[in-house]
């Protein structure tokens, strides 16, 4: 036998592709043509054809989309696709990781044509499709009830063998119309009067219809017992035809009735004589496919009535849950839950956007249901108006906010916008007018603010109150614009005013006070040597402070005049002596002052003329660096009796 040709399915409706294809095949490739998507699906689920070449142009769907579905119901498909540069675009990643064989650029020319359609079929290498045997047609007998033709044309066929059987003593074959020809080839063999005998009981029970009951009597067990005891014996051959002819014709009568199950059965009881017949096999796959159209219909009806829960467990329930078809129609029903959930998003998505929502809340904003819609269908045909729709929304509300002076919701409108891919130079647009809103307000801001801090300067509240000080006043300046000129002239005035100040403080001796004003006058940046030079007149007033604190021996300074203690009268008469411990002060002109009593023995005896003595003396200021300063001093008066 010469080998089966390869096949190829061809989707188009182009002529011209059409016929550079048929150029480059042959008699030894089978080729189909169809001009739909549901046509290629329906041939490929009736044939093993699994190199495909597909028209862009003559599909309705995405063709990224086609391919895909198709590569997951047919792995094994060696797919060639013909297209535009657009269409190869789409598919970038399938020809990449060579799910898709080729690609054909259109118009085609014939020999590209030819060298792809015979790469196809060396990687496919599939056999020639083996169509099943087409059933012989059916006659309509009296009564309306359908018998097919070859039943009854094999039961006369049947009883013409037992009368011919009568007359050669079966010294021929039986002629039957569905014997093979390796079969026709066989020669005939002498048949022993044991076999004959029950060849002729089997035509007999043929004949009245006992074709599979009673056990042992029927005509399917006797001529398999024909078949024991003379292999090949063609009449015994013709009789299990002639069994399952009749039994498949009843099947196929029952699928024509609708009754599908009672088919099943007698294919099951054909399939016991006969398995490997080729009727029983064709008419289990007709069982199948009408079983898969039932199953496909009541999932259609739940769908079409919205109740797409049902249709889904109707496939998934059904006796053809697990065909091709099946699958294909349950992800066109996922795919219709799909596009259900999409529809209610972006309905969700436009109530947003009208209401105000576009990113809050988080989980009940415009933007929310917008990438919802991306994470669950990034092709669907809504979304890329939603997702500019959004934009603009976005690019609005920016816009609304600049005019407003609310910078900071203006800053994340135009943030949002573009992270949702606004273009460029909107987004850029928008910094602009940003940017020149806030230069406008800082401007107004500065001004009104340097108005202030010169009210505040000339009333010398420089610190005080801490809120609204001319300190306040710079330091929000300083916080705008750190560069501005008005920011810099502020800054200037008052180091100066607070410098004065320190000075001024320095002259009533309260270095505190004069450190404070040194010290912010430093913090807002006023120059260094200004600064050192404060510092270093603090530093003397606080050396005069440490050196006037400090007590030293009035032994150590110089006295100009001395006025000896009174000794108490009545410490006299009773001869009491003891001492009084003293400190005070020297002032810059050498007077005693601030006399205080340190300790004394006895206590209060001899204080009072102590103390008179002492103030009446005098002693040569005390100097440093030139100048006379005050100085604490002690002393002990001692009162002794001679």
């Amino acid at each position: 036998m010469a080998p089966a040709p390869v096949g190829l399915l061809v989707l188009t409706r182009d002529a011209g592709l059409l016929a550079a294809v048929r150029a480059a095949t042959g008699a030894d490739h089978r080729v189909a043509i169809v001009t739909s998507d549901a046509a290629l699906i329906d041939q490929l689920m009736a044939s093993p054809l699994r190199a495909v070449l597909i028209d862009c142009a003559a599909i309705a769907q995405p063709i990224a989309q086609v391919t895909e579905r198709l590569l997951t119901q047919f792995p094994d498909l060696v797919l060639i696709v013909a297209g535009t540069a657009s269409d190869q675009a789409a598919l970038a990643a399938q020809i990449t990781d060579g799910r898709v064989y080729r690609f054909l650029h259109k118009p085609v020319s014939a020999q590209r044509v030819k060298l792809f359609i015979e790469a196809a079929f060396r990687r496919s290498d599939i056999a020639a499709p083996q169509w099943p045997p087409t059933p012989a047609p059916a006659r309509t007998r009296a009564g309306g009830s359908r018998v097919p033709f070859v039943a009854g044309g094999v039961a006369i066929a049947a009883l013409a063998a037992v009368a011919i059987w009568w007359a050669t003593r079966d010294t021929q074959p039986v002629p039957n119309a569905r014997v093979t020809a390796d079969r026709a080839a066989l020669a005939p063999a002498p048949v022993s009067p044991a076999v004959l005998a029950v060849l002729t009981r089997a035509d007999a029970a043929l004949a009245s219809g006992a074709l599979v009951a009673p056990p042992g009597e029927s005509a399917a067990e006797l001529y398999r017992q024909a078949l024991a005891q003379a292999p090949g014996n063609t009449r015994a051959i013709a009789g299990l035809d002639a069994i399952v002819d009749r039994i498949v014709g009843d099947a196929e009568q029952a699928i024509s009735d609708g009754r599908i199950d009672e088919a099943a059965r007698l294919v099951d009881i054909a399939r016991g004589v006969r398995a490997d017949h080729p009727r029983v096999a064709y008419l289990a796959t007709r069982i199948d496919k009408e079983r898969e159209r039932a199953v496909l219909t009541a999932a259609r009806q739940a769908a079409a009535s919205g109740n797409l829960d049902r249709a889904m467990s109707v496939l998934d329930n059904g006796p053809a849950a697990g065909s091709e078809l099946i699958g294909a129609t349950r992800r066109e029903l996922q795919q219709r839950e799909v596009d259900a959930r999409v529809a209610s998003l972006l309905a969700l998505a436009d109530e947003r956007m009208k209401s105000g929502a576009l990113l809050e809340p988080a989980g009940d904003s415009a933007r929310y249901y917008i990438e919802s819609v991306r994470a669950l269908a990034p092709d669907h045909a809504g979304l890329a108006p939603a997702e500019e729709a959004l934009r603009a929304a976005l690019t609005g509300a920016a816009r609304q906010a600049i005019s407003t002076g609310d910078f900071t919701a203006a800053e994340r409108w135009i943030s949002a916008a573009e992270a949702s891919q606004v273009a460029r130079p909107e987004i850029t647009a928008l910094r602009r007018e940003l940017q020149a809103a806030q230069i406008t307000r800082r401007s107004d801001d500065l001004a009104a603010l340097a108005a202030r801090f010169g009210e505040h300067l000339q009333r010398q509240q420089l610190l005080e109150p801490a809120a609204d000080s001319a300190r306040a006043a710079y330091l929000a300046m300083r916080a705008i614009d750190p560069g501005h000129p008005s920011t810099l002239a502020a800054r200037d005035a008052l180091g100066r005013e607070l410098l004065a100040a320190s000075r001024s403080a320095l002259a009533r001796a309260d270095a505190d006070g004069a450190e404070r004003y040194v010290a912010e006058a430093e913090a807002i940046g006023i120059p260094g040597s200004e600064i050192s030079n404060a510092k270093r007149d603090i530093a003397t007033l606080r050396a005069e402070e440490r050196a006037a604190t400090t007590v030293v021996s009035a032994g150590r300074l110089k006295r100009t005049r001395t006025v000896e203690p009174r000794y108490p009268a009545d410490a006299r008469a009773r001869g009491i002596t003891g001492w009084v411990d003293l400190e005070f002060t020297v002032t810059p002109k050498g007077s005693v002052t601030d006399l205080r009593v340190t300790g004394a023995s006895p206590p209060a005896v001899f204080d009072e003329s102590a103390q008179e003595s002492v103030a009446r003396w005098r002693f040569e200021p005390v100097l440093r660096n030139g100048v006379a300063v005050a100085q604490r001093a002690r002393l002990r008066v001692r009162f002794d009796l001679e």
